[in-house]
């Protein structure tokens, strides 16, 4: 009996997340710079809407600014992702002529980005702390850190936890914080927040 009960609430929970779309707990910003093999700076210059309804895909063509991970066209040329409907699963929006900083998962020279494991900034409402991490390559950078690349957060990640290999964002306190500001270094042979004033 248990075991059709269990079956029954599994069912009603996938129906759940189909009706109401992307269904993803938020990552760190270096957990997910680590973690994906695309990651660049560029200014949307043009938005491709699909046209047909088997296409669920709106394309936005990208000049690149700056390759920070897995973009080896030069500066200037143009880079196109692809990014699910906003109102289907975990897709979003860009603005025609901002500047963003964004992270994609290359497959068949295709890039697709999604809010679910993916990040994308409008540059103007990125942190300090965040430029310094996501732009530059020394000791205060996300790529040199990615040894620490497993980062969680306990209210969505409950369990064992390894912290030579990653950081917990400490519940109770203002986690936001954390994406903004922190990043995860390693100290002797664990890994420890550094510039965190949450």
């Amino acid at each position: 009996m248990s075991s059709k009960v269990a079956s029954v609430f599994l069912c009603l929970l996938w129906f759940t997340c189909i009706a109401n779309g992307c269904r993803c707990f938020p990552k760190h910003p270096q957990r997910i710079l680590c973690t994906q093999n695309v990651a660049f700076v560029g200014k949307v210059t043009n938005e491709v809407l699909p046209t047909s309804a088997n296409d669920m895909y709106i394309k936005y063509h990208f000049t690149l600014l700056k390759s920070i991970k897995g973009i080896f066209n030069p500066v200037g040329s143009t880079i196109i992702v692809q990014v699910p409907f906003q109102g289907s699963l975990c897709g979003y929006k860009l603005t025609v002529g901002e500047h963003y900083v964004l992270t994609g998962a290359r497959n068949n020279n295709e890039i697709t980005s999604t809010t679910c494991g993916h990040f994308h900034y409008k540059v103007c409402d990125m942190t300090f702390q965040m430029v310094i991490y996501l732009f530059t390559i020394g000791q205060y950078s996300y790529k040199q850190n990615c040894i620490c690349k497993d980062i969680i957060n306990p209210s969505f990640e409950p369990g064992v936890f390894d912290e030579n290999k990653g950081c917990k964002i400490p519940q109770g306190l203002n986690s936001d914080c954390y994406y903004k500001t922190g990043i995860c270094k390693r100290q002797g042979a664990v890994c420890e927040w550094k510039n965190v004033a949450c």
